[in-house]
């Protein structure tokens, strides 16, 4: 007898330009993901209250910190323990959150970028 599949962790995306996430975000679909691509403020809250929320916030390395900051800000303030991974430089706001993964040290193209992720997936759990 099959066991039922786990849920899986949704996405907000946040991307500047798309070109360096796409095999990410290819893998991600591959593997059931749902991944809600957008970038800017307007798109994120749409996008998060729309779906009923996301399991977790996932920046692009070309995405400005303050406008992550923003983003980060405002989904916290409905979802206070909302886990963000980026792949650029960490929030310049203070305090630092509590659940923040900083993956700069990885391009989100390369192989070790989306192992990285995906171990911080692992830990997310699913709302």
């Amino acid at each position: 007898m099959a066991t039922p599949e786990q849920p899986k962790p949704g996405i907000l995306a946040l991307l500047a330009d798309p070109t360096p996430m796409q095999p990410l975000l290819a893998h991600l679909h591959g593997l059931g993901h749902t991944v809600d691509v957008v970038q800017d403020l307007a798109g994120a809250r749409t996008s998060f209250f729309s779906s009923g929320g996301h399991d977790c916030l996932l920046v692009a390395p070309d995405v400005r910190p303050g406008l992550a900051n923003q983003v980060m800000a405002s989904l916290r303030a409905v979802d206070p323990e909302l886990p963000m991974a980026t792949f650029g430089p960490g929030p310049t706001q203070e305090p630092k959150p509590a659940r923040l993964t900083v993956l700069a040290a990885y391009h989100p193209g390369s192989r070790a970028g989306t192992g990285a992720f995906l171990r911080f997936l692992g830990s997310v759990r699913v709302r």
